[in-house]
């Protein structure tokens, strides 16, 4: 399951419209800007516009909400706040499980041909190695998630797709009604145990893609495959969790839309819209008090992070808001949103990221270093010295220079160098306490 670091996902517009709603699902899906609203019947939906025409909307089956009567628009909503990243982990482990090389180098036929998959599957794609009581918890979260995956709907609008009657782009589009992500037909097996010879039901399911599958995955015209890393999928696994799910969500959309955009390698996106995007933009009146300075921190955060893990080959902050680039004084938090960050994706050799895991290891760190040729090497272990000598802690120095602690101690540890508004206030502070 992705055993060189990296696995390739279909990609296409109903996908990205599916894993859209599930980021702005969850507790706050109500708040978020371009989120999921009620139509005129007052039924939750979701929609998502193509760029070139076309709507795709989402919305779920009221059959999967609720046994043996009709689902109030609470018992709806109930489901809809239950979407979470985990969702689109398994969503994930199954678009995979469709390019798994040991059936295909690509999907075939999905709408013939069942595709296997085990929760221990999806749990290996995800990198989890836990057993006992905690594993049969974790297998029993990814039957829920299944079921999730099987109550959402989708209808297509005159979505422009390539039609494979006419052999041809077809520019008006295409139009379909209660499609879904993916064909489920959950299997159940007992298996004997080893320990008590008793048996255990075990619950696998025969995935196989929706109808969607008929304009976008079809032999004429061309499948679109993203290469997705799988740190991503392993990546909340961090201490800090609110910057990693934070992370994961930015990685898993951005790695989807450079594959969506012909394997684009650089893209330029505005703040706002990329955590609009992931479901991380509240409207105003929904922020609270101190929700910029959090959501700045754990940005910021995330963003290194995907440095770190290669999944970025590079984050570059052109309007000059990235950490430690700018003081967070009165008004600062518009000019942030407006502010554009520059992703460089990782190169890509015979679709597979250049080099093993020591160079993909050595390449994280020096992407996430701004290396200046003509200028003395930063020394973060000065810092950190002179730090614990006047007894300042981390978090204080970190407040002090308006960064977080966590990019404090990247550049402490030597992981990332201070861009250069930072550096200048570190040798102010160095200098004022020498």
């Amino acid at each position: 399951m992705f055993e060189c670091g990296a696995g390739q996902i279909p990609n296409n517009r109903l996908i990205a419209a599916g894993l859209a709603a599930i980021f702005k699902g969850g507790p706050k899906a109500r708040s978020l800007i371009g989120g999921w609203l009620e139509d005129a019947g007052g039924n939750p939906i979701f929609r998502h516009l193509g760029n070139k025409g076309g709507m795709i909307v989402v919305y779920v089956d009221p059959v999967t909400t609720a046994a043996g009567s009709m689902p109030t628009a609470d018992d709806v909503w109930e489901f809809i706040d239950g979407l979470s990243a985990f969702t689109a982990d398994v969503a994930l482990a199954v678009l995979a499980q469709l390019c798994e090389p040991s059936l295909a180098n690509r999907p075939k036929y999905p709408l013939i041909e069942s595709v296997p998959i085990s929760a221990n599957a999806i749990l290996a794609y995800k990198g989890i190695r836990r057993w006992g009581a905690e594993r049969r918890v974790l297998r029993a979260r990814v039957c829920e998630e299944m079921e999730r995956l099987r109550g959402l709907r989708f209808d297509v609008e005159r979505y422009p797709a390539w039609d494979p009657e006419l052999r041809r782009w077809n520019p008006m589009g295409v139009s379909t009604k209660g499609d879904r992500l993916f064909d489920i037909v959950a299997v159940e097996q007992r298996q004997p145990q080893a320990t008590n010879g008793q048996a255990r039901l075990e619950t696998s399911w025969l995935v196989r893609a929706g109808h969607w599958a008929y304009w976008w995955m079809n032999a004429q015209g061309r499948v679109w495959i993203s290469r997705m890393s799988r740190a991503l999928l392993e990546m909340d696994h961090r201490a800090n969790r609110g910057s990693a799910v934070l992370a994961k969500k930015i990685g898993q959309h951005t790695t989807l839309l450079s594959g969506a955009l012909r394997g684009q390698t650089t893209l330029v996106r505005r703040i706002d819209r990329l955590l609009s995007d992931v479901g991380e933009l509240p409207v105003p009146a929904a922020r609270g008090g101190h929700w910029a300075g959090r959501v700045r921190d754990r940005f910021d955060e995330a963003m290194q992070a995907l440095v770190e893990a290669a999944v970025f080959a590079k984050v570059e902050w052109p309007d000059g808001y990235g950490p430690g680039d700018a003081d967070r004084s009165k008004g600062w938090v518009a000019p942030w949103l407006a502010a554009k960050v520059v992703i460089s994706m990782p190169e890509r050799e015979g679709g597979s990221v250049k080099g093993g895991r020591g160079q993909r290891k050595k390449s994280a760190f020096l992407a996430g270093r701004k290396i200046n040729d003509s200028a003395e090497a930063w020394d973060g272990a000065a810092v950190r010295r002179r730090r614990v000598e006047r007894a300042w802690s981390q978090a204080s120095l970190a407040r002090h220079l308006g960064v977080s602690a966590a990019n404090l101690s990247r550049i402490e540890t030597a992981k990332i160098e201070p861009p250069p508004k930072l550096r200048e206030r570190l040798n102010a502070w160095l200098a004022d306490e020498l």
